[in-house]
C-alpha cells in the first residue's frame, strides 16, 4: 500500500497526538524533579496510548483502505478540531481547574448532546479530580491560566 494512502485524517490525528505526548514526555525529563512529576504522569501513559492508537489506525487503513471522505465526516472532524482548540484556549486562559471543568460541561451539553444531569456530573467529577486529587491530595499546583493568573496576582 502506498504511503499516500496512509495519510488520512485518522492516521494524521493519531500521529500528531503521539508526537505531542512524546515531545511533552521528553521535555519533562529535563525539568527539575518537582516540576516533572505532572508532565510525566500525563505524558508517559499518553505516549503509550498514542503509539497504540497510531498502530491501530495504520493497521485499519491497511486492512480496509483509507476512509471515504464525506461532507458529514469532514464536519465531524472540524468539530473535533474546534473542541480541541477550545480546550487549549480555555485551559490557557482560565487554567486547568476552571477551564477544563467549564469546557467538559460545554462539550457534554453542546458537543455530544448529553442530558444536563450527565453534563453536571461530568463537570463535577472533572473538578473533583483536578482540584481534589491533584491540588489537594498530591499538592501539585496546576496552571492557573493567563486570565485568572493575571487577575489573582
Amino acid at each position: 500500500m502506498a504511503v499516500k494512502a496512509l495519510l488520512n485524517g485518522r492516521v494524521g490525528t493519531a500521529l500528531m497526538m503521539a508526537l505531542i505526548f512524546l515531545a511533552m514526555t521528553l521535555f519533562a525529563i529535563g525539568l527539575p524533579e518537582k516540576a516533572r512529576l505532572m508532565p510525566l504522569m500525563v505524558g508517559i501513559p499518553g505516549s503509550l496510548l498514542g503509539i497504540v492508537q497510531l498502530v491501530v489506525e495504520i493497521r485499519g487503513t491497511i486492512r480496509n483502505g483509507p476512509p471515504e471522505v464525506t461532507a458529514e465526516r469532514r464536519k465531524a472532524e472540524l468539530g473535533m478540531y474546534l473542541w480541541v482548540l477550545l480546550f487549549f484556549l480555555g485551559i490557557l486562559g482560565f487554567g486547568f481547574i476552571y477551564g477544563a471543568t467549564a469546557l467538559v460541561f460545554a462539550f457534554m451539553v453542546f458537543g455530544t448532546r448529553e442530558r444536563l444531569l450527565t453534563a453536571v456530573i461530568s463537570a463535577i467529577a472533572t473538578w473533583a479530580v483536578l482540584y481534589g486529587v491533584f491540588e489537594e491530595g498530591l499538592q501539585i499546583v496546576l496552571f492557573k491560566g493567563l486570565v485568572l493568573g493575571h487577575l489573582m496576582g
